[in-house]
């Protein structure tokens, strides 16, 4: 087991603990190197882009001014690092930051689950950006500071970093995704820095192994793990608001800091595809599609990663600045297809995207007290998928997540989203949700079973005991209607949606439902204006439609008129409906006819991202803009961009009909 020096606690949401590095305060010094904007390194980046950068390294100073040396304490340091990383770029109270880094008050958290915490994450872009050995940004870091952030990771690797856990297979992971991720990649570039350092070349870690030991497992390991993961599916935490966004900063860090030629280019590649999965689920800013681990009000909000807007220019809205330490010092930037997917929304057409992505968890592969590297490791099978689903037009993203219900044990499993997203508003949507009967360790597993074909989607709750704790039964679905919507109203036992150049329909299958309060229209979305409805039959299914105002000729009484006429049969636990025939999880879901394959043949199937299962052969398209991202050769991952369009490419814009009731030859 992991164990971990006394120290204090930081924030109590991740618990982690803080590691003192051992120096004792600085005497005066002279001033450091200033920096000129843009960096030699970033100057083959788009203006455009470099202006925003600089933008948000402005906006991430604005917290700074909280942070006072002679009152600052150990638990200050994650503030001091990720304000004062733009603030030493700006040469704003350089003297200050390398004063507080310097000194005995400064400290590297750790997490005494995991090791390297979240924070790690920003501690070693500081340090990576600016270390007088390799950094790129040198000059604005005093050496003393810099040997106090050396001092701080020993003091966290030397007693958390196991060369026994680098050793376990990369479908092993500890804990969630983005713990696992940030950890694992701070303890490959601990590894990699201190080993060339004289001062710690040759000291062991607890476990006896070496600096130079780690990092060759270190390093295999992540080589593998961009392989397989651009094979098997991106990630677990899939389009999570908030937790992908941790993952994306650890797999950046590597691609900016990690030495091997061909591991940066590993993760220079693999966040090519991010940003391609991110594009074409996104609407404006706002990403719709399934989502896994969406919490603490995100359901609720834009659920967008800042590095989107802050790439892409916010397409569809006004950028507003925000400090995003990552990627406003980074030169990564994504090829022209996935820019043009990202910021071209009006030509994509309307389409379907289909990928199979990792979730459950292999037969014995749970958490496990008898783990010899703890209860929070856990064996993902690489060859069950979640089947994500989505239907994309210019007016609204609906998507849902496709489960067998044989696989309770499923890392993706916590608070899932599906529903639709309007083009209206960033927080114009509809949701589902499940209301426990006790929210005592509900973790909103597995809320939902559900199908979709395109436009129609059907879901029931779906929270089995285990892994849901018996106390949370019964539940109940919940919808979502946000307060931003144009228009809702009840009619024919339907609850009818208007909102922008979208119609949107829901239909409770079985029993009744009680809404928490009246819906009213809002300009925006606070605490006291979140309207649901509940359903009062448990394991009732619900029907969710959604269409372009102008498949029914923007006239919303002909759309609602199409929809109350089409026949609802709900028969001994069996719904059918239009194309679809929903059994709930007692038998896999049939769209007409034909059992829902929860497996197809390509991991990735969009019009704009192509790839078989499990081939490493991925093709990106938009329009004539190409990009061929190639993992299949461990040694040799290439990316061409701008290559001829062949019939291995997808076809770049979407050509998909939506589900209209009525239309001839649909």
């Amino acid at each position: 087991m992991k164990f971990v020096l006394p120290a204090v606690l930081l924030f109590s949401f991740c618990c982690p603990v803080l590691l003192q590095a051992q120096d004792a305060p600085a005497k005066p010094r002279a001033e450091v190197a200033p920096l000129n904007w843009p960096l030699p390194y970033m100057q083959t980046l788009p203006s455009d882009y470099l202006d925003r950068q600089r933008a948000s390294l402005v906006a991430g100073t604005s917290r700074l001014a909280r942070l006072n040396y002679d009152k600052s304490v150990g638990t200050d340091s994650i503030g001091w690092v990720r304000y004062g990383l733009p603030a030493l770029i700006l040469g704003q109270r350089v003297d200050d930051i390398n004063q507080f880094f310097e000194s005995d008050k400064f400290v590297v958290s750790a997490n005494p689950k995991f090791g390297f915490s979240l924070f790690g994450v920003s501690y070693f872009r500081l340090y990576g950006l600016m270390n007088s050995r390799t950094g790129p940004m040198r000059g604005p870091l005093s050496q003393k500071a810099q040997e106090n952030f050396e001092k701080g990771f020993w003091a966290v690797a030397k007693v958390n970093t196991k060369l026994a856990e680098g050793q376990r297979g990369i479908w092993e992971m500890e804990g969630s995704e983005n713990h696992h991720i940030t950890s694992k990649s701070c303890d490959l570039l601990a590894s990699q820095h201190l080993r060339k350092i004289p001062e710690y070349a040759n000291q062991k870690y607890d476990d006896g192994s070496t600096l130079a030991q780690q990092y060759e497992v270190r390093r295999d390991y992540w080589l593998k793990w961009f392989d397989e993961r651009a094979k098997r599916g991106q990630f677990v935490e899939a389009a999570s608001p908030s937790y992908q966004g941790d993952s994306v900063a650890g797999l950046l860090n590597i691609r900016d800091f990690a030495e091997d030629e061909i591991l940066r280019k590993k993760a220079d590649m693999y966040l090519d595809l991010t940003f391609a999965n991110m594009a074409e689920e996104t609407l404006f800013t706002t990403r719709g599609g399934p989502k896994s681990r969406v919490k603490v009000g995100h359901e609720y909000d834009g659920m967008t990663e800042r590095s989107y807007d802050l790439i892409f220019n916010a397409p569809g809205r006004t950028y507003t600045p925000l400090g995003v330490g990552g990627h406003s010092t980074s030169n990564y930037y994504p090829p022209p297809a996935v820019v043009s997917l990202a910021k071209d929304t009006s030509q994509r057409g309307v389409y379907s995207f289909t990928k199979r992505w990792p979730g459950p968890v292999a037969e014995g592969g749970g958490r496990s007290d008898n783990d010899p590297d703890g209860v929070l490791w856990r064996k993902l099978d690489p060859e069950r998928s979640v089947l994500r689903y989505g239907f994309a037009t210019p007016s609204y993203v609906l998507g849902s997540a496709g489960l067998d219900a044989k696989w309770l044990d499923d890392a993706s499993m916590g608070f899932r989203w599906q529903g639709v997203i309007f083009a209206s508003d960033p927080v114009a949507r509809i949701g589902f949700e499940v209301k426990p009967a006790n929210l005592k360790d509900w973790h909103g597993f597995n809320p939902f079973f559900s199908v979709q074909d395109r436009n129609i989607l059907i879901t029931q709750k779906w929270a089995p005991v285990p892994p849901n704790p018996r106390s949370s039964n019964p539940s109940y679905l919940q919808l979502y209607f946000s307060p931003t919507l144009d228009q809702v109203t009840e009619e024919g036992g339907w609850i009818f949606v208007k909102d922008g150049a979208a119609y949107a329909a829901v239909k409770v299958a079985a029993g009744s439902y009680l809404w928490t309060s009246p819906w009213k229209r809002f300009d925006a979305v606070d605490k006291d204006n979140k309207v649901f409805i509940t359903l009062d039959t448990e394991n009732a299914p619900v029907i969710l439609i959604a269409n372009q105002a102008a498949d029914y000729n923007n006239v919303f009484d002909d759309f609602k008129a199409a929809v109350k006429a089409q026949p609802v049969r709900y028969e001994s636990g069996v719904l059918n409906f239009d194309s679809l025939t929903f059994y709930g999880p007692t038998h896999p879901a049939k769209i007409n006819g034909k059992a829902v394959n929860l497996a197809p043949a390509r991991g990735y199937d969009s019009p704009f991202i192509r790839s078989d299962w499990n081939s490493g052969l991925i093709y990106l398209r938009k329009g004539d803009e190409t990009a061929i991202l190639d993992f299949r050769d461990p040694k040799n991952p290439t990316k061409t961009v701008g290559v001829p369009i062949t019939a291995a490419f997808p076809p770049g814009v979407g050509t998909d009909q939506p589900i209209v009731f009525d239309k001839p030859g649909r």
